[in-house]
């Protein structure tokens, strides 16, 4: 790797990835890897694919094409390469190695911004790619179309220190409750999700097991009131109860409702098993939903991810992981330089640096 790979912007975006520093079963895979590909190491397609991702490339032909540039060509390390080549490397890579890179540089953010039960939520939620089911007859969904579902935990601290924590990635057949156990992995942490998660079984088992919650409740949800709280009460705070969930036939343990009027009007209710916050800051805690939202359209509009390069169930699910892992590099050049401008600036301002030298990147994100 020369001088001029080292200086770039591009370099320092991928810097928080090291291979070396890779437990060994992975790196043996990636040996493994570099073994029986000999112009496109792991490597180079690692920075190869996230590089599409991030400039939003539409298709393997336009990655391929994008090797005009002599500054990719001195970045990545080769002169081209045919998208037949990036089409069997995407669906070859192996899905361990790319979640190994993933939690590696996820203890990297965790290392530096340490989370407690105070200072942050996790968010959960899913959303659905749908597929031409013509091309993609393995992701199974609907009658008429096909799709794959991220299922998402978002680590929310503020709305501009929030970022990809966990996920599973499942046919979009799958019904999002199924996964809630699996990414629901931290005790004494707090979730919060859709009324779509609500289960009253489940939530007693959280609850006992020392996870905390914030959700909706349905309209027609069943509940008795076993105490009202009045010093809760504000100019959007409608009521603020202790309650149990359920009817006769199974009640569940005693959970607080909390329901608003928000400025449009709209009546909402939030259940929560926390008791040691005010009404309002439960409120805000479900605000914070919106987030994922929001996370999920930017993947989907700024990401690629709006089109999948591969039509193999591997290289779809490797697709989706290369995103979480850029979202992961761009979010750890946020607290290094502990800039004020959002995640979508420094992308924005990363894409017409790219090939230049990092200091002007840093400068500019860097606060003066």
């Amino acid at each position: 790797m020369d001088k001029y790979n080292l200086n770039s912007a591009f370099n320092k975006w991928l810097s928080a990835i090291k291979l070396e520093q890779l437990p060994i079963a992975i790196r043996e895979k990636i040996l493994t890897f570099d073994k029986y590909q000999k112009k496109l190491s792991f490597f180079r397609a690692l920075q190869l694919f996230l590089h599409a991702i991030n400039e939003e490339k539409e298709s393997f032909r336009d990655i391929d094409t994008a090797f005009v540039s002599e500054e990719l060509q001195k970045e990545i390390g080769i002169d081209s390469i045919s998208y037949s080549q990036l089409s069997r490397v995407l669906s070859k890579m192996d899905t361990e190695i790319l979640l190994a890179i993933f939690y590696q540089l996820l203890s990297q953010i965790k290392k530096n911004r340490p989370v407690d039960k105070r200072n942050s939520l996790y968010l959960i939620d899913s959303s659905t790619f749908s597929l031409n089911q013509n091309l993609y007859q393995w992701a199974d969904f609907r009658r008429t179309k096909s799709g794959v579902k991220l299922h998402l935990k978002l680590c929310f601290m503020d709305n501009e220190h929030l970022y990809p924590d966990d996920f599973t990635i499942t046919n979009a057949i799958e019904h999002d409750t199924n996964q809630l156990e699996v990414l629901v992995n931290q005790p004494e942490a707090t979730y919060v999700f859709d009324r779509g998660y609500l289960d009253f079984e489940r939530m007693d088992k959280m609850h006992w097991q020392g996870y905390f919650f914030v959700t909706r409740i349905k309209k027609n949800t069943k509940f008795h009131v076993l105490e009202t709280f009045t010093d809760s009460k504000k100019d959007f705070i409608l009521s603020d109860q202790m309650v149990a969930l359920g009817a006769q036939n199974y009640l569940t343990s005693r959970f607080r409702l909390v329901t608003i009027q928000d400025q449009k009007g709209k009546i909402l209710s939030f259940i929560t098993n926390r008791f040691d916050c005010s009404a309002t800051e439960i409120a805000e805690m479900y605000k914070a939903r919106w987030q994922i939202e929001l996370f999920f359209k930017h993947i989907k509009q700024h990401m690629t991810i709006k089109k999948f390069f591969s039509r193999s169930e591997q290289g779809v699910k490797n697709q989706l992981i290369l995103a979480m892992i850029a979202s992961l590099l761009t979010y750890l050049i946020q607290l290094e330089t502990q800039t004020n401008q959002s995640i979508f600036q420094i992308k924005r301002l990363f894409r017409y640096l790219i090939f230049q030298p990092a200091e002007k990147w840093i400068e500019l994100l860097v606060p003066s």
